[in-house]
């Protein structure tokens, strides 16, 4: 599970539906991740406009999905 969570999906996008889109595929596919093993939540990061990560997150109880911001 480690090599799973520690990779993640990277997401690049232009737009808003874009962004929607692309961000909610990323979710599905890990909680596919999630429920296999059932010990972490899903994390949403965005790093800086037009770019995110998803991936699962100890710090997010299972079942859960969460956001974090890291813009300034």
């Amino acid at each position: 599970m480690a090599a799973e969570a520690a990779v993640g999906i990277s997401v690049t996008v232009e737009d808003r539906a874009s962004m929607d889109h692309c961000i909610n595929a990323a979710v599905d596919r890990m909680i596919e991740v999630a429920l296999r093993h059932r010990t972490h939540g899903i994390l949403v990061t965005r790093h800086r406009d037009g770019y995110f990560t998803v991936g699962l997150d100890e710090a997010v109880p299972f079942g859960y999905t969460d956001e974090h911001d890291c813009r300034a």
